[in-house]
């Protein structure tokens, strides 16, 4: 009997336990964290006070990304953009050694293609450009950071290009994955074979690199494609013949030392939507209330404002504590095909002592992906941000936090997707929101 009575006492104790250690999970933590959807005993609100309006975007850093942009939209609310890359190119090895009396055949530039923005069944106008100015591979290049340009395209034919992103493509007998290829004219792919010294012992003042850029577009919106520019399916591959033999090539490529960068042209008064027109360019903050706009590749950014959020709970002669705060972004853009929007979108913090731009503590470069959010979920039309750490904060007067965000694409330099969402009104049940489950003590 008294062996039975220890093995209740002991299971008992287990089980205590086990609940005690579950209770005692922080909200941040990977563990339990499905349990944070269902917070039992709180209070909730979210007519928290919010003022928000869209700008335009200052300074975005293009250089060396994980992949570059060019391409041509034509966006009815956002207006005409372009995106043209800029990049240096190294011998792709061991030094030049073109053989004897070397004739060109054909001069190929490649770009990798790694995602794409729009409409593929359009043309895009795309013309290479000899740089007549050298790149700084330790400078920071931006959105509208420009390098001086041979105006004469390199171009072998000036045609619009089409973009096929899932077609291999086929050169001689082998298979590639796809990429653009843009024929060079024939005189500059021979006045490389002619310069084999200056290649070898100059390249960088021989042949400063190219300009890339989309200069139009046929179709219906026009495309932008994603390249990375390190990858083995890109560069400058000159086909020749010499005397001692007829199927030659070397390729110049670009390696992560390279400087490079993407250069974006925003032409926002060609836009046909008065809001944007209103809000963005003139700076009509009160149309905020109704819509609000982001951009990726240096476009949009929206500013958030919690006007009365540290003393939203003075009523209560308590403390509080925040369970969760979540921030609510609705896609209300339904007739756009090709202009889909962005995958993820990112929220930045605003220092209150000197207005620099710094992570949330709730930012998944603090936590992690599955507690921040940010990403898009397609059936609600909806992003989510998890901010429950800056917003007790902000009530606590602790950290050095404004009551200002900036809402902006998550990775903006290598993705120019948009986003239409709804703005501040109260009796909009879509509105852009702050929903706080809280609980006081």
């Amino acid at each position: 009997m008294l062996t039975r009575m220890k093995r209740i006492l002991y299971c008992t104790l287990v089980l205590l336990t086990c609940i005690f250690l579950s209770s005692c999970k922080n909200e941040s933590s990977p563990i339990g964290y499905d349990l944070l959807d269902n917070l039992v005993g709180t209070d909730f609100t979210d007519t928290i006070t919010l003022e928000a309006w869209s700008v335009l975007e200052d300074t975005l850093n293009t250089t060396k990304t994980s992949a570059h942009v060019l391409g041509h939209l034509a966006d009815p609310v956002f207006g005409n953009s372009s995106a043209a890359i800029c990049t240096e190119l190294i011998l792709g090895g061991a030094a030049v050694n073109f053989g004897e009396h070397p004739i060109l055949d054909s001069a190929v530039l490649t770009l990798q293609i790694s995602g794409f923005y729009g409409d593929t069944n359009s043309a895009v106008g795309i013309r290479v450009h000899r740089l007549n100015e050298n790149l700084d591979p330790t400078a920071t290049y931006y959105q509208n950071s420009t390098v001086g340009f041979d105006p004469t395209p390199l171009n072998y034919q000036l045609i619009n290009y089409t973009l096929k992103p899932n077609t291999a493509v086929v050169v001689d007998t082998g298979v590639y994955n796809a990429h653009m290829r843009i024929r060079l004219s024939q005189s500059f792919g021979q006045e490389l074979l002619n310069h084999e010294s200056d290649l070898n012992n100059n390249l960088r003042d021989y042949l400063k690199g190219f300009y890339i850029q989309a200069v139009s577009h046929s179709g219906t919106r026009g495309y932008m494609l994603m390249s990375n520019l390190t990858s083995a399916l890109t560069g400058l591959t000159l086909f020749y013949h010499n005397d001692s033999t007829q199927n030659a090539r070397y390729t110049l490529s670009c390696t992560d030392n390279c400087a490079r960068f993407t250069h974006f042209d925003h032409d926002y008064t060609s836009t046909q939507n008065n809001d944007f027109l209103n809000e963005v360019l003139q700076h009509q903050t009160s149309i905020g209330d109704r819509t609000l706009f982001v951009q990726g590749g240096g476009g949009v950014k929206t500013r958030i404002v919690f006007p009365y959020l540290e003393h939203a709970f003075d009523q209560y002669d308590q403390r509080v504590a925040i369970h969760r705060a979540e921030l609510v972004i609705t896609n209300v853009d339904l007739n756009e095909v090709y202009l889909t929007p962005p995958t993820a979108l990112t929220l930045q913090g605003i220092g209150k002592s000197d207005s620099a731009i710094r992570f949330l503590p709730d930012d998944d470069y603090y936590t992690y992906s599955a507690y921040y959010g940010g990403t898009y979920d397609a059936t609600k039309r909806e992003y989510r941000f998890r901010i429950t750490k800056y917003v007790q904060q902000l009530i606590l007067g602790q950290g050095d936090w404004s009551n200002s965000i900036n809402l902006i694409v998550r990775g903006a330099a290598v993705r120019p997707h948009r986003l239409i969402f709804d703005g501040t009104d109260p009796a909009s049940p879509t509105r852009l929101r702050l929903e706080i489950a809280y609980s006081t003590y």
